[in-house]
């Protein structure tokens, strides 16, 4: 299990380490027991990020699916991507105020396709939460100024140029 490292620069609503309103989300790298590695990321959800009384906004808890998602795909992919193009998210029940909840995200290519994320999240005592399965693609330097963001150095340095 290792700890992965969040610039504490990173502007990031769910995972900036100082987004002053932002989620705080953590990750660690770990390897499952069937030998494949993951993502994780526990997140026990706040009074006031309720949807319906009690329970976490169905908006942030798929936000924590998308950035444990995105970790996977940066972290055991290696390279930074961007996402588009459809989503599948499906859920079973919303995590409870106050109790944690867990992310696992696998990341996985097959010959000629897009990296693919699959991310699976559930409660503490093992109960289905909900499920995504997101298609990354590669980014490079050369597409940064078209979209007219300024990346942060650390980022670009792990682009293709």
């Amino acid at each position: 299990m290792a700890a992965l490292e969040n610039p504490p620069e990173s502007p990031c609503f769910g995972c900036g380490p100082h987004h002053p309103r932002g989620l705080h989300l953590t990750f660690e790298r770990r390897a499952a027991a069937d030998g494949v590695d993951e993502v994780v990321c526990e997140y026990t959800p706040k009074a006031d990020e309720i949807g319906w009384p009690g329970l976490l906004h169905i908006g942030l808890l798929f936000m924590v699916l998308m950035e444990t998602s995105y970790w996977a795909a940066l972290t055991i992919g290696g390279k930074v991507m961007t996402v588009t193009g459809p989503v599948t998210f499906e859920f079973t029940r919303l995590p409870r105020v106050g109790l944690p909840f867990v992310c696992r995200a696998r990341f996985g290519a097959e010959a000629g396709q897009p990296p693919s994320v699959t991310c699976l999240a559930e409660t503490a005592t093992g109960k289905a939460v909900a499920r995504m399965s997101r298609t990354w693609h590669r980014e490079s330097r050369a597409a940064v100024p078209r979209a007219g963001i300024a990346l942060p150095s650390y980022l670009l340095e792990d682009m293709d140029p």
